[in-house]
């Protein structure tokens, strides 16, 4: 039993480690989490450019290819000097 347990995290490891030394994107899956204690939500999803990673009002934009950060998006009433929003 342990033995199975043993070699199976043995071998994650092993292709995470090949993984991380070739450079290869990680996959990621849509999620939402509610954390209990702040009651804030994070949560990812993906589109055809980005993932996006979601806390609270802010979100996260990674290019959805090589993984590297391209940018952050707030609300309009997170941005100083508050613009005027008309219908």
């Amino acid at each position: 039993m342990f033995l199975r347990l043993y070699l199976k995290d043995a071998a994650a490891n092993m292709f995470g480690w090949c993984l991380e030394r070739v450079g290869a994107p990680a996959k990621l899956r849509v999620f939402e989490f509610v954390d209990p204690v702040s009651d804030e939500t994070v949560y990812l999803y993906t589109s055809c450019r980005y993932s996006v990673l979601c806390i609270g009002q802010r979100r996260f934009y990674f290019d959805r290819i090589s993984g590297k950060f391209d940018g952050v998006s707030a609300t309009a009433n997170c941005i100083s000097r508050r613009l005027e929003l008309c219908d």
